[in-house]
């Protein structure tokens, strides 16, 4: 694959992933559940999705009034959207369990965009601390597409979607990030895992994991982040939330079970469809020397 296609393309939003113009109404009807959607990345992608047509967008995160400032966003932009509310613990079994059962439908597409991050060398690190990452940002998606799936099931519900937002760190070596690294790596595989079955079950959803790009959230603001990756940070989160729709869409089918950079071009990269087919690419991988 030419190495320019898999650097950064984009840092906002641009046409053809635009939810108000190439991709208006393409989540039309579809009931759409963002996790970690009271800040920064998933607030975006709730709102692109309630802007490209949306009929329900359900929040879910620990702090509820986040949630309730994201609503009323959504609200101001497409006020025909509706939109529910939903304290959740994503790394809490009973938790995720409730929240599904609180709704009287399955949606369509999940995003699992909550996440966990913390700078500690291995050595000075705090175990509950480093293992809560793990619990965040793998168990998490985990609890999330496992509970889904038994809904979907139970339902009789065929086809839907699963975004795993990862991270490029899933595959770079930051010092001091090495839960975050090491739970997006399993992210990654766990996705291609999770579409892989659901294939072979015939259930019809579909998983991708998608980096969002280097954004300045919240959670990247913190203190304990490092200024040298800060610096990184230059990619809008309506970018990721954009898209987030075009992975929801059948034409990013080729892409399932894969990993992802929202920043890419997706419309050159549908241009290597056969290619990422045929040997299939971007998937965690060790290659070795004949």
């Amino acid at each position: 694959m030419a190495f320019a296609l898999l650097k950064p393309a984009y840092h906002d939003v641009y046409p053809f992933v635009d939810p108000t113009k190439n991709l208006k109404g393409a989540a039309a009807g579809k009931s759409v559940l963002v996790t970690g959607a009271g800040t920064g990345i998933g607030v975006s992608i709730a709102e692109c999705f309630a802007l490209a047509g949306a009929s329900t967008v359900i929040l879910a995160a620990r702090r509820t009034e986040k949630l309730e400032a994201t609503k009323a966003g959504i609200a101001e932009l497409a006020p025909n959207c509706k939109v529910i509310v939903a304290g959740t613990d994503v790394a809490n079994r009973e938790s995720v369990e409730k929240l599904f059962e609180s709704l009287d439908h399955v949606p369509d597409v999940i995003v699992s965009n909550a996440a966990a991050s913390r700078d500690e060398p291995i050595i000075d690190s705090n175990p509950d601390v480093w293992w809560n990452q793990v619990d965040v940002n793998i168990r998490g998606p985990y609890l999330i597409a496992r509970t889904y799936l038994h809904a979907a099931r139970a339902a009789g519900k065929k086809g839907g979607r699963i975004i795993n937002v990862s991270s490029n760190g899933a595959w770079r070596v930051y010092p001091g990030l090495s839960a975050y690294s090491a739970s997006k790596s399993g992210l990654d595989t766990f996705t291609e895992h999770l579409d892989v079955e659901c294939v072979k079950d015939g259930c019809g959803v579909r998983s991708v994991a998608m980096h969002p790009g280097g954004v300045l959230t919240e959670m990247a603001s913190a203190p304990h982040v490092p200024e040298a990756i800060k610096k990184l940070l230059i990619d809008k989160p309506a970018l990721a939330g954009s898209t987030a729709v075009y992975l929801s869409t059948e034409r990013s089918d080729f892409l399932m079970g894969r990993f992802v950079n929202a920043t890419w071009d997706m419309e050159a990269l549908e241009g290597f469809k056969e290619r990422v087919l045929e040997e299939d690419l971007l998937k965690t991988r060790v290659i070795g020397v004949a």
